[in-house]
């Protein structure tokens, strides 16, 4: 056992991509999601693998823990066993978690999650014990020290890190514990949840539901039909907007309000939308999103007076809305929570409950903000030495080491080679950060054709999108309110400078770029990389994607890597 004068929270998400983080002493030390350690996209389950790393890495074991919160949102039984997934084979079990009345959980959805059944909930009597008895067993730690907290909460939470000022919190996703939005005022210690909004009218499963009209998986492609609304014309998408802004809209309450069950809107989809062309399709839903979360936060900063603004919640991994929410006069200050679906909640969780033990405890909370995301696990050099001797890979490959593998990277990214980067802490959340990614020279729009036939086998119109030195931020985006542009969750106007440098790295058709701004307080090694490609190209910025093949979880170890890059093209280098 640790020194018990030192606190640990563990804050959980065992649901949709679960995830654990590690807080110390008001600090987060640890976070990481457990598709990286199980390779299963999206994993959905208690994340044990997650928790022995956070636990190895700190040198501490379970009993240390002073107290663990978990997002209530979860399936019951999920992932704890063979009985769960060999009872789901039955018909009988198989009809009775599929009725449209109850919990109504889309049946459309049903093939695309892993893990299936009845979610817990709560509002029983008596279940909340139940489950911490479950939790208890399945840890092996005191039920005394297990919280359940409510699924938006966390979400509101997670953000609280960053905030000092007054802010409103705004979450909005699928759907999480019968909710799928809230509006909270912050004031820098206390939350207050102003209004609510019943799942039934979820703007998130709309999107998720078109998601799945146009032929993509639900809360994993609707990036895709982001991406692909700019290329649908302006008048078309007036043809058809009506059609959507007829079944949902804001009351003077900041509540959405449907009109019907949206989780069903496959139904209405089928009726209005299925002899229209698919980019009308995605334009038409695109165009909603940003008006509606436009319209709802005006409404929200004109009842309460409060112009600073922060978002979570899987809706707002939306970076094109979270522009226009940017874009909006009334926001003075706006903080876009990094990688805010269900896997920040891990985050949430260990906020609030570091909050609750010093209340408990009569101790000084002080919670210190977050600066960056590496906080996964790192490989060694004698790791990766006994990697090479392990599965003789000098017999396979020329390996080298060169003095200064920053420069040598630098130079190969101006001879327009492909590189893929696995080198110190991998990044926790959706986006690659230059650590777990595949990096490539922006300056030619061929880069896209050879990066998806080579590796990442993208569909043809998502863009890519570029890691910034900070001192070129000005020279390549658009940001006068000098938003937080460190973790790819925003889209910004690109400047003329950008067309010209970056034509591979932004929206090839409205030209808009999501970057990410390296600091060198935030990753040394990296920003070396682009410190020295910048004096080789002129150019301060380099195509930064995720380091994994399409369809999987980012790589983790350098296995994983390895795996990668010997399934794509032999061109590619491995640094």
């Amino acid at each position: 056992m640790t020194n018990k004068n030192i606190m640990y929270i563990l804050g959980l998400n065992a649901g949709h991509n679960s995830t654990a983080c590690l807080l110390k002493d008001g600090k987060i030390v640890g976070c990481v999601s457990e598709e990286r350690f199980t390779r299963v996209k999206n994993h959905s389950g208690m994340p044990l693998k997650s928790i022995d790393f956070l636990l190895n890495e700190n040198k501490i074991i379970i009993d240390d823990i002073d107290l663990i919160v978990l997002d209530q949102n979860l399936k019951k039984n999920q992932d704890f066993g063979k009985k769960f997934l060999e009872a789901y084979t039955k018909k009988s079990f198989k009809k009775k978690i599929l009725s449209r009345t109850g919990y109504n959980f889309p049946k459309l959805f049903e093939k695309y999650f892993k893990f299936k059944g009845p979610r817990y909930s709560s509002r029983k009597r008596g279940e909340e014990e139940k489950f911490k008895k479950k939790i208890s067993s399945t840890l092996k730690v005191s039920k005394n020290k297990i919280e359940i907290l409510n699924h938006h909460l966390a979400h509101a939470f997670a953000p609280c890190f960053n905030l000092q000022d007054k802010t409103l919190i705004f979450t909005l996703d699928g759907e999480g514990d019968g909710l799928c939005a809230t509006v909270s005022i912050f004031d820098g210690k206390d939350l207050k949840v102003i209004s609510k909004t019943n799942k039934s009218s979820s703007l998130g499963y709309l999107y998720s539901i078109v998601t799945i009209f146009l032929g993509m998986k639900p809360l994993q492609h609707e990036f895709k039909v982001m991406g692909l609304a700019p290329y649908a014309k302006e008048h078309n998408i007036n043809k058809i907007y009506n059609k959507f802004t007829n079944i949902i809209k804001i009351d003077d309450n900041l509540k959405f309000k449907s009109k019907f069950n949206m989780p069903f809107a496959d139904y209405y989809l089928k009726k209005e939308f299925e002899f229209i062309r698919f980019d009308m399709v995605a334009g038409g839903v695109q165009k909603l999103v940003e008006d509606l979360t436009c319209e709802w936060i005006v409404k929200s900063i004109k009842k309460t007076g409060i112009n600073k603004i922060a978002l979570s919640g899987g809706v707002f991994m939306n970076v094109k809305a979270n522009q226009k929410i940017a874009e909006i006069p009334e926001v003075k200050k706006l903080f876009v929570m990094p990688s805010c679906g269900d896997e920040s909640n891990a985050l949430g969780a260990c906020y609030y409950g570091y909050k609750l033990y010093c209340k408990r405890n009569k101790i000084k909370f002080s919670p210190a903000p977050f600066s960056n995301l590496y906080l996964g696990p790192a490989y060694s050099t004698d790791y990766i030495n006994d990697l090479i001797k392990r599965i003789n890979l000098n017999e396979k490959y020329k390996i080298t080491k060169p003095k200064n593998i920053n420069k040598e990277i630098a130079k190969l990214l101006a001879k327009e080679k492909i590189v893929a980067r696995c080198s110190g802490k991998s990044e926790w959340g959706a986006r690659a950060l230059g650590n777990r990614s595949i990096l490539a020279n922006p300056k030619s729009k061929d880069t896209i054709r050879i990066l998806n036939e080579t590796i990442k086998d993208r569909d043809f119109w998502m863009p890519f999108t570029p890691s910034i030195i900070d001192k070129d931020e000005k020279k390549y985006i658009v940001n006068p309110k000098k938003i937080d542009a460190n973790y790819m969750v925003i889209t910004f106007p690109s400047t003329e400078c950008a067309k010209e440098d970056l034509p591979a790295a932004i929206h090839p058709y409205d030209f808009t770029v999501r970057p990410q701004i390296v600091k060198k307080t935030d990753n040394k090694d990296y920003y070396e990389i682009l410190e020295n490609f910048r004096k080789l190209s002129g150019s301060g910025a380099v195509l930064n994607t995720s380091f994994n093949l399409h369809g999987e979880p980012n790589v983790l170890t350098p296995e994983d890597a390895l795996r990668t890059v010997e399934n794509s093209d032999p061109n590619v280098t491995f640094g």
